[in-house]
């Protein structure tokens, strides 16, 4: 196990699993009215209330802004944000619980767990996908397994993913290798914010493509096996980065400290960009961090609908980075080791 967790330290952000579910009886999101879907919403937050602590989000109740927070911090889809109509978002007060109610499917169900724990995610959804079966009827097929909108999800419905980091395998230019190798297992890799989305900041999911045939133990082990050969491939790759060049990994990394730190202005892409060098330079230990997970979570407090929030106000784009400077500059300090700083 400690070969395991070396090998996806400092790589693996965070791990998801995601369960798509319908209801028998009714049409699926993309075709049925608005009305007749909201019936959906009421059973299900009574059900979840049961076992938790959740807060309902209703989408027609959500501004442009509020909604984007929630998706920065992947708690719903870009999707979900266009349903103003019947969508909602049932999510527990620590946010590792995400259920979206009529999205592309009538639920989607999620565990976000920190870290590489796929197994732990797929057991807390688990347990929440048992409490609402029993309270209502999903669309199941002997031979499909569970019925949904897109036929990728048909069998288990269920999506496992992992968040990893991974600089020096795209500085190198063998990503599109390793996305190409992946492809032909059955595997995908995404951008930070799914399909569709760019690897912003180093960052990809890593996921499975189908999940019929296959149960759900398969899809997770298949996933964790294609994740760990990812995670060697950076580690080699970065280590490799810093002795071709020590002093250009150590002068990209203190740059991007000494930019954060004290510029007056930054703009989100170029946040995401210089908040991975840190990163890197933490994991090749050129830079001393308290607690990782604060600087991941750090990246979606810098995102410009959390930050318009955190303000309290609406902020022209100028005003965000503004802001996000002088937030991150200060979060910086207190997070990063200053003794750990070495020319």
């Amino acid at each position: 196990m400690s070969d395991v967790n070396a090998l996806v330290n400092n790589v693996a952000v965070s791990s998801r699993v995601r369960l798509a579910r319908n209801i028998n009886g009714y049409t699926f999101p993309v075709k049925a009215g608005a009305e007749r879907l909201s019936e959906i919403i009421k059973p299900v937050y009574n059900e979840l209330s049961k076992i938790g602590n959740f807060k309902l989000y209703l989408m027609k109740d959500k501004n442009s802004v509020e909604a984007h927070a929630l998706k920065e911090e992947h708690l719903i889809s870009a999707d979900l944000i266009q349903n103003t109509g019947s969508g909602a978002a049932i999510i527990s007060d620590d946010k590792t619980i995400s259920v979206m109610v009529n999205e592309e499917d009538h639920i989607r169900e999620q565990c976000l767990l920190k870290g590489f724990n796929l197994m732990a995610a797929y057991n807390n959804i688990d347990r929440v996908d048992d409490i609402l079966s029993k309270k209502l009827s999903f669309a199941f097929d002997k031979e499909l397994g569970y019925l949904t909108s897109c036929p990728t999800n048909l069998g288990t419905g269920m999506r496992a993913s992992v968040m990893l980091f991974l600089p020096a395998i795209t500085m190198n230019n063998s990503i599109n290798a390793i996305i190409n190798a992946v492809g032909k297992m059955g595997m995908t890799i995404r951008g930070v914010y799914g399909e569709g989305s760019n690897a912003e900041g180093y960052m990809y999911q890593v996921s499975n493509q189908v999940s019929l045939g296959q149960s759900e133990f398969d899809i997770i082990r298949n996933v964790e096996g294609t994740v760990l050969k990812i995670c060697e491939a950076e580690q080699n790759a970065r280590k490799q980065m810093l002795e071709n060049d020590p002093y250009g990994v150590k002068d990209m990394v203190y740059r991007a400290y000494g930019i954060l730190t004290n510029c007056i202005k930054i703009n989100s892409a170029e946040f995401m960009k210089l908040i991975a060098y840190i990163k890197l330079g933490a994991a090749l230990g050129l830079l001393k961090i308290n607690d990782e997970h604060v600087l991941n979570e750090l990246i979606n407090k810098m995102q410009p609908a959390n930050i318009t929030l955190a303000a309290g106000r609406n902020l022209s784009a100028s005003e965000r980075d503004i802001y996000r400077a002088d937030c991150c500059a200060k979060l910086l300090n207190e997070l990063v080791d200053k003794k750990s700083i070495k020319r």
